[in-house]
Order: C-alpha cells, then structure tokens, then sequence
C-alpha cells in the first residue's frame, strides 16, 4: 500500500508540472508541438515519396517547416529582450515590408501568365493596396531614399531571395530565358521562386533584431506598438486565410500532407498573433484563453 501510495503521488506530481509548462504564458509547448507536427509531416513524406524535384511535396514541406521555425524563435526571443514594445513596433514595419515585397513580385510575374486564374490575381491585387496602405499611414513608411536606407535589410534579403531564385531556374529549371517559346515560363518560374523565398525570410528581419536584443531601437509609446500589432496581425489573418486555409482545402484531396502543413502554418501564425497581442494588451486574460485551449493536449497526455 505504501508503494500504491507513492506512485500516485508521483503521477499527480508529474502531471501538474505538465499543465504547469501548458498552460504558462511564456511556454513554447503549443508552437513546439505545432513545429513537431510540421517536422513530422515532412519526415512521413520524405519517407514515403521518392520525388526529388524542384517543385515536390518534400520541398514544400521542408519551406513550411522553416518558416515555422522562424517564428517559433521569435515568439520565444521577443519578450526577452529590454525593450519588447518598442522592438515589435519597429520589426512589424520590417516584416510588413517583406510580406509587400513578395507580394509585388508575385503580382508582377501575373502580368506574363496568361492563364492565371482571375480570382488569385485580384486577391493579391487587394493585398498589396492594403499593405501600401498601411505602411505609409500606420507604420511610417516612406518609399524614399531615406526609408530604403532605414530598411535596407529587408532590401537585400529580398534581393538576394531573387538572385537564388533566379540561378535556381537558370541552372535546374526546365526553361530557358533566350528561348522565345518558353520566356514566359522562365519569368514565371523565377518570379514565384523568388517570392516563395521572400516569403519563407519574411519574419527573420524581425528574428535578427530580437537576437540582438533590440539594440538600437527608439521608444515606441505602448498604445503605437498596440495599433501596430493590431493593424499588422489584422493584416497576415486576412492574408492567410485566404493563402493557406484556401490552399490547405485545395489540396486536402490530392495531397494530404501538404494541406497538414499549410494548417499547421497557419495555426502557428495564430498563435504568434496572439501571443504578442495579449502581451501587448492583456496578458492574464491571454493567459487563461491558452490554458482553456491547451487543456486538451494536457489531457490528453494523461490518458
């Protein structure tokens, strides 16, 4: 009876220091388990599936996966940092920025394709009118030599996101630029590559200054920083749910595992959204909406 008793002890004991870990405010369980579910995804396609092409599944995931793993890192830096209010307030303008710059591109390669869908078209149109939008009127950006220098970051990511691009096509792609026939596809080839790329970096301007501790930023007043997230998270909801629940249900049907990443994507964006909102706003309120929803994986863990 006395070892019945101890090990129910310890059982309660070791399930409270799970819940504990779930349900804290600062815990990466939920955006670890989300990136475990995506690593996890891509391992049972690179398992299972012996393309190696450009354009396979695996490659996708793999893309998906590092993306994750961008903003699993700074959900998990950002508030570590002296200053986490003015930090955000001065990165969401930079991750803004590079969601404009693949989306510009991707709109531009549009303009050679001449059977893209209609409806893809006029999304990204509306997404890039908003992003002009708010970059000017809620995060001060100005289009100038002075905002390029400020942002010059972003600048050569994007840059160099479109040089791979372009000697990935050139050197592996299947099209050639001096032939007539297939200039149109050589371009379209490029200019998605290289907004994919943009994309895949679009939080890491924001990732290098969290790991520099913020070093060098100006103060941002507390209800800037609150209008910024606001208008910026608004912003990447409305983006995508159109580009990655519309996707995951597009391919729910041929490809399973790739819809599993766009929703796993998706889902960490979420979650990322409303970490540095509810710190931003109201941090113990936030911390009983995760703790409900996490409540789930607790127990689940003790079944």
């Amino acid at each position: 009876q006395a070892l019945t008793g101890t090990d129910s002890n310890k059982k309660p004991s070791v399930f409270l220091k799970v819940q504990g870990v779930l349900h804290s405010t600062d815990s990466v369980a939920l955006p670890c388990s989300l990136l475990l579910a995506a690593a996890l995804t891509f391992l049972y396609q690179h398992l299972t599936d012996p393309s190696t092409g450009r354009h396979s599944t695996k490659n996708f995931l793999a893309k998906m996966v590092l993306s994750m793993v961008c903003l699993a890192v700074l959900e998990r830096k950002i508030l570590r940092c002296e200053d986490p209010v003015g930090l955000f307030a001065k990165c969401s303008a930079k991750v803004l920025l590079m969601h404009w710059c693949f989306i510009a591109l991707r709109l531009g390669g549009y303009l050679v394709l001449p059977d893209v869908e209609a409806g893809e078209a006029v999304f990204h149109i509306v997404a890039l009118v908003g992003a002009c939008a708010l970059l000017p009127t809620v995060f001060g950006f100005r289009f100038s030599k002075a905002g390029l220098m400020e942002h010059r970051d972003v600048a050569g990511l994007a840059l160099c996101a479109v040089v791979v691009a372009f000697l990935e096509v050139s050197l592996l792609g299947l099209f050639s630029f001096s032939n007539l026939q297939t200039r149109s596809l050589f371009i379209e080839d490029v200019t998605t590559t290289g907004s994919d790329y943009i994309e895949l970096l679009s939080f890491v301007p924001a990732v290098w200054m969290a790991c520099r501790d913020g070093r060098g930023t100006p103060q941002y007043e507390l209800a800037d920083s609150q209008w910024r997230a606001a208008c910026l998270f608004a912003f990447l909801t409305a983006f995508y749910s159109v580009e990655d629940m519309a996707g995951a249900i597009e391919a729910w049907k041929d490809s399973p595992t790739v819809s599993c990443g766009y929703v796993a994507h998706f889902l960490l964006l979420m979650d990322f959204s409303a970490f540095v909102l509810a710190h931003l706003y109201d941090p113990e309120k936030f911390a009983k909406i995760r703790g409900m929803l996490l409540a789930m994986i607790s127990d689940a863990c003790a079944v």
